[in-house]
């Protein structure tokens, strides 16, 4: 315990330190420290690093020592410049039409047909991207967005709610599992598109096939769009090499119906997670390497 609270006053000051330097660098420099520390970090050997390799190992065994190291270095020059970007909208250097102009998304005409309808969805995605650029995006352009997140230990209390707020997206805190499932099931029943990441490792998940390995995953997805009467609509978000970037909405994933309420859970979560490895693969430099998805595994 006294390690977490360590790390998360390190975790704070970190994002104090970053403030300070969006606010007086221009976006490019910033990008160009991302890349720097990146190719620095990736040839120090660290506790994270070590976790992010062997999960590389895992997904891509077929590549190279060096391929792998590769793809390690490249998503943590992109994690840092989410970091950064974060930090830019919370210091109010960027403005709505900065981010508007910074990125694209194709298959909006998914969720333009959830508001025609007057109805909530469940927009799954892992953690790909600058996935708060996606949902802020999609607040500034109109759409009812509700994003779950967990407020960072020694973090100021609503960090990252009042941010969230500030665009229109209505945050959804996790402090226990009943009181987040009540408050999805409101959001959506107020036709709300709450998004809802499945990608991490969960205690109290049903176990699926992930990589060829039995992990456990949130079957919550599944069963509150089936509880609900919503659809899971896939979204994930990407960067290019000129820093701009993509959010792609994908057709609704239909539900596979079952008697068993056990095996719906399964069966669906499995789908879902299939869904998440494809795009994982798709994109491996835009995935949170760093979390041990696997530790679980049985």
């Amino acid at each position: 315990m006294a390690g977490k609270k360590i790390a998360g006053k390190v975790s704070f000051q970190l994002v104090r330190f970053i403030l300070f330097l969006t606010s007086i660098l221009p976006v490019n420099v910033s990008y160009a420290i991302c890349n720097f520390t990146a190719s620095a970090g990736a040839l120090f050997k660290w506790k994270r690093k070590g976790i992010a390799l062997s999960n590389l190992e895992i997904v891509f065994p077929d590549k190279t020592e060096q391929e792998r190291k590769a793809i390690f270095r490249e998503s943590l020059a992109k994690m840092l410049k989410n970091y950064f970007e974060v930090c830019f909208f919370i210091s109010g250097k960027w403005s709505d039409s900065d981010i508007v102009a910074r990125t694209t998304a194709t298959g909006l005409e998914y969720l333009d047909k959830l508001k025609e309808q007057e109805k909530g969805a469940l927009l799954l995605s892992g953690h790909f991207g600058n996935f708060p650029m996606m949902v802020i995006w999609l607040a500034i352009k109109g759409y009812p967005v509700a994003a779950i997140y967990k407020e960072a230990t020694n973090f100021p209390d609503e960090f990252f709610g009042n941010i969230l707020r500030r665009y229109n997206v209505i945050p959804l805190r996790y402090k226990n599992n009943v009181g987040l499932t009540t408050a999805i099931i409101r959001s959506l029943k107020e036709k709300k598109i709450v998004l809802i990441q499945n990608d991490q490792s969960h205690p109290n998940g049903v176990y699926i096939n992930f990589f060829n390995r039995s992990v456990p995953s949130q079957a919550g997805p599944a069963i509150l769009a089936k509880r609900v009467g919503v659809p899971v609509i896939p979204a994930f978000i990407v960067r290019d090499s000129s820093n701009h970037h993509y959010i792609n909405i994908l057709p609704e994933i239909p539900l596979k119906e079952r008697e068993d309420q056990e095996e719906f859970a399964t069966v669906n979560t499995q789908v879902h997670a299939d869904w998440i490895a494809g795009i994982l693969r798709t994109h491996p430099t835009e995935w949170l390497w760093l979390h041990r998805r696997w530790k679980r595994a049985r």
